[in-house]
């Protein structure tokens, strides 16, 4: 899926989301402006930290959304390397209209750049350790409920790929599978498919390798292991992708050096994310 598609996927979802949240904060019930009445002012969303940016048109249209006679001012593109104190937005209009905003805005721009610098700090981790083969590094399908577009499209945004998006995408295999249904079924069922299958153990990996999957998925091995797997899958199915996943982070993805791999999935990149910290202030 091309940025661009994800992108218009992700603000379908941002919009169904941001009704929710206006509701949710009650943004045309604000008591304190109601009282302190209407100003016209001009107001500078700002980065706080270091980060990558992602999420500027989807708080574009948070005000606007709120209210059409504000005028915003992009200044600066998702995918972006900020600095800290860098400015990314202005807007000018009713200080009503814009504070009733602020904190929902701000929510949204903060949890997807904190999965883009995440994101875009373990690529460049993999990128440390591989050089120029570094296996590509995906998300996965643990992602908050019904901000899955949103989530992906910012792994995107810092130049990572998207597993899944659902379960109607390319058959994976897991252990329960296997235990629900028995190896002999899996086997039959997805011999020479295109598939994903899920191994934890060398001798389970030689069983699938022979059955030549597209993908095969090594969960929590260890470095030696995983050794032995790469050697056995370039004598009996070479065009099979290795996928390793498993407590994958910054730390453990070390032991991995060099072993040629595909892909590398984590989870951690949209479900253990800390927020990037964004200020809005009045000029």
């Amino acid at each position: 899926m091309t940025v661009k598609f994800l992108k218009k996927k992700a603000f379908q979802e941002f919009k169904s989301l941001l009704k929710k949240a206006f509701n949710e904060d009650r943004v045309k019930e604000d008591i304190t402006t109601q009282v302190l009445g209407a100003k016209i002012v001009t107001a500078e969303i700002f980065a706080k930290e270091r980060c990558i940016l992602c999420g500027i048109e989807f708080v574009k249209f948070a005000f606007l959304n709120r209210d059409k006679k504000l005028k915003v001012s992009v200044l600066k593109k998702d995918g972006k390397l900020l600095k800290k104190g860098d400015v990314i937005l202005k807007i000018k209009g009713d200080l009503r209209s814009i504070l009733s905003v602020e904190r929902t805005a701000l929510n949204f721009l903060s949890f997807l750049s904190g999965i883009a610098t995440r994101t875009f700090e373990f690529r460049r981790k993999i990128a440390s350790l591989w050089g120029k083969n570094s296996p590509q590094l995906l998300d996965t399908r643990k992602t908050i409920p019904c901000y899955r577009y949103l989530s992906k499209y910012a792994v995107k945004v810092a130049g990572a790929e998207n597993h899944r998006f659902d379960l109607s995408q390319i058959p994976m295999v897991k252990d329960n599978h296997f235990k629900g249904f028995g190896r002999r079924k899996i086997l039959e069922v997805f011999e020479g498919k295109k598939a994903i299958i899920e191994v934890d153990s060398v001798k389970d990996a030689r069983q699938i390798l022979k059955i030549k999957p597209l993908v095969l998925l090594c969960d929590n091995f260890s470095p030696a292991n995983l050794k032995k797997v790469v050697k056995m899958k370039d004598l009996i199915s070479p065009a099979t992708l290795i996928e390793i996943s498993g407590g994958i982070n910054e730390k453990t993805i070390k032991k991995y050096r060099n072993i040629k791999i595909d892909r590398i999935s984590a989870g951690f990149l949209t479900h253990s994310v800390k927020s990037i910290d964004f200020s809005l202030e009045v000029v």
